[in-house]
């Protein structure tokens, strides 16, 4: 007897940050965390664009919170 598919879920992939649905029968090479594109890429290459990647989501976090900070001196400034 075949053992039970886990469901299909909406994966965010470390390496490049794209959405993909895991576990896809028609493409194998996908992981838990990354995507098929990213998992064909060499190991040491994708420990870099996660680690970029985590940098560049903190600092658009941090731009985010800056950004209604900025607005608001604007408009009491006027």
């Amino acid at each position: 007897m075949a053992k039970p598919q886990p469901a299909t879920r909406i994966r965010t992939c470390r390496s490049c940050g794209t959405k993909y649905e895991y576990p896809l029968k028609t493409d194998p090479d996908a992981t838990r965390h990354h995507c098929a594109d990213c998992a064909a890429v060499p190991a040491h290459l994708r420990k870099v664009s996660e680690r970029l990647l985590l940098r560049i989501q903190k600092l658009e976090l941090e731009l985010a919170r800056l950004k209604p900070k900025t607005d608001f001196t604007r408009e009491s400034g006027e």
